[in-house]
């Protein structure tokens, strides 16, 4: 082996120890968000992978504000194709329906902004209570740790209506219907029901059950298309899944 050749072999070996060392120094990285409620940009940088507890311990210190945990979002931005795939299937679908209402859900849909959201429990309480919780985290994310809001939301496909409805003290689903439909006699006795922590869950029969659908602070209730064909059957399921992956901005 020539010298020349043992020289750029150590050169090789060299630069892929250094990039190692330099992907093993940066294994977890979590960007905050929203930047603008920082003086500056803050990221966590970890050398090994680190806890989901430890991660919002951090990131809670850099607050002047209680974040809201059922609104807390962990965000793979590389899994965002996944979400832009979802959505541009489901744009498709309300484009070949064609009509006013999903012309408008449409219209709606892409004036939000969709994220991969990870499942998590980010109330510390239970975190610490229940390990089952606290997963190893590794990578790249992005953290939204917004405040707690003060309202909630109301996509309606049928009468082509977004409204942003003020949060009431232990006022559920069916009363919050009848305060907005009431008055032109309209009754819906189906809903979506999107929770602040991505649960998402069809209530029926809201007139007469007894149950009641309570819903957390900026929660969003999507009344869906109606007379979908078969080959439609899920469209409304998958809005109302797609919906629980936005990202107030």
């Amino acid at each position: 082996m020539t010298r020349l050749l043992q020289t750029v072999i150590i050169t090789i070996f060299t630069f892929i120890s250094l990039i190692s060392a330099n992907v093993m120094a940066e294994v977890t990285k979590i960007s905050l968000l929203p930047q603008e409620v920082y003086e500056q940009e803050v990221t966590l940088s970890y050398q090994q992978e680190v806890r989901l507890s430890q991660i919002l311990t951090d990131a809670y210190a850099q607050l002047d504000y209680q974040p809201y945990s059922l609104g807390t979002a962990l965000i793979d931005p590389n899994k965002q194709r996944q979400i832009d795939e979802k959505k541009y299937t489901i744009l498709k679908q309300l484009r070949d329906i064609n009509t006013p209402a999903s012309r408008y859900i449409a219209k709606q849909l892409n004036l939000l902004h969709f994220v991969y959201r990870e499942k998590i429990e980010a109330d510390p309480t239970k975190i610490r209570v229940d390990p089952k919780h606290d997963p190893i985290v590794k990578g790249t994310y992005l953290l939204s740790l917004p405040k707690r809001p003060k309202h909630i939301y109301l996509i309606n496909a049928d009468d082509l209506n977004f409204l942003t409805l003020q949060l009431k003290t232990n006022s559920n689903l069916k009363e919050y219907l009848a305060e907005q439909f009431e008055a032109n006699r309209y009754t819906y006795d189906s809903a979506w029901i999107i929770q602040a922590n991505q649960d998402v869950y069809q209530a029926t029969d809201i007139q007469w059950k007894n149950k009641l659908y309570f819903l957390s602070p900026g929660s969003m209730v999507f009344i869906g298309l109606t007379n979908l064909s078969e080959k439609h059957h899920d469209l409304n399921a998958d809005i109302a899944h797609l919906l629980a992956l936005r990202l107030e901005l």
